[in-house]
């Protein structure tokens, strides 16, 4: 965990500002008299000097998360040699789990790639070709570093009854996919045209980004989760404590605003793989799905696949009654991917 210090406190910011939200509970945070001795040993001056000087440090060196990036990596890397010494002492040097673990922690890097110009991603789903099998959700564990004890998924995909298709009437525990009148839907992070996250967010810890993803700075967060009150659509998750990941499972392909491990007490979600959405790929649900049920692009493209899709079979969204503009789009294909008990011997039938 990075934090800037205060000076002589041995508190954090975000340890300050946890401290005052809690003061301040739902309301407007109140100011309580402190001695000003004990102000002093918090609060840090700064000269005129240093004030005029920021902005042109910042720009002649690298950007403010850049720096956040390059001190994650550090980070990371020093707890990963650790947890790998740990595995060859008691595994040995030459096991396969040894080998795999320091094969990870060399390969760790942690990105600050910025939206590109122009971009305005989306992504978009067919209900008629999803089997409910939630391969997408189980690979966006790995890819993003979810924690494997406290069952954080960013991805939820939940069974409907296919002639009610009403959300409210949903399971999340079914044992079995596909099933003959069911549909699957999966959700996650709509990463809308006008997130209420961003608008409730006291610390500004939460922002879209200008290609459209909804982002998270885990270093600003102080776990007030005023975010998961306002999502209409469920799709942020809290780890009440710092979250497990085995380093033989360890990603090290990471970006500083999406799948870098987090410390505890923030929120996290779905990012649309941004270290991998940003670098020209698509996000890990896309690429492992199936029945290739998902679709990831961009927007402004007219030859991108999402605008392909929209144009030919038109597009939904949940909770459109929210307001939100969600960029995670639903839309009914043309065939039905036929149930387990129908599969040998027929093509399925329409949608």
């Amino acid at each position: 965990m990075v934090e800037d210090k205060a000076s002589g406190a041995g508190l954090t910011r975000r340890e300050l500002l946890k401290a005052m939200a809690v003061v301040g509970g739902a309301s407007t945070i109140s100011f309580i008299a402190i001695d000003r001795e004990k102000l002093r040993a918090v609060l840090k001056p700064v000269s005129l000097e240093e004030i005029l000087g920021l902005e042109a440090e910042a720009s002649a060196d690298e950007s403010e998360l850049e720096r956040k990036a390059r001190k994650k990596e550090e980070e990371i890397k020093k707890w990963c040699s650790r947890e790998a010494e740990k595995i060859c002492s008691a595994k040995g040097g030459d096991s396969p789990e040894c080998k795999e673990a320091k094969r990870r922690c060399s390969m760790v890097k942690v990105k600050a790639t910025p939206a590109k110009p122009g971009v305005r991603f989306a992504m978009a789903l067919d209900i008629n070709k999803c089997i409910g099998c939630r391969r997408c959700a189980y690979a966006c564990v790995m890819e993003n570093n979810q924690d494997r004890e406290m069952h954080i998924e960013w991805i939820k995909v939940v069974s409907v009854p296919r002639e009610e298709f009403e959300i409210l009437n949903t399971k999340l525990d079914y044992t079995k996919a596909p099933e003959k009148n069911m549909v699957y839907v999966p959700m996650a992070c709509m990463h809308c045209e006008d997130p209420p996250c961003v608008m409730v967010c006291p610390v500004r810890a939460t922002f879209k980004e200008p290609d459209g993803i909804v982002v998270i700075d885990y270093d600003r967060c102080i776990g007030c989760r005023y975010c998961i009150t306002a999502c209409p659509y469920g799709a942020r998750r809290f780890n009440w404590r710092k979250p497990t990941i085995p380093v033989t499972e360890l990603n090290p392909n990471m970006h500083i605003l999406g799948n870098v491990l987090r410390q505890p007490h923030v929120t996290e979600k779905c990012t649309w793989c941004i270290q991998r959405s940003r670098d020209g790929g698509v996000p890990a649900c896309v690429e492992v799905c199936p029945v290739g049920a998902r679709s990831f692009g961009d927007l402004n493209d007219p030859e991108s696949p999402i605008r392909r899709i929209i144009e030919e079979y038109g597009a939904f969204v949940l909770r459109p009654e929210a307001g939100t503009k969600p960029r995670f789009f639903y839309y009914f294909g043309p065939a039905r991917t036929p149930p387990r008990e129908e599969a040998s011997g027929k093509s399925g039938g329409e949608g």
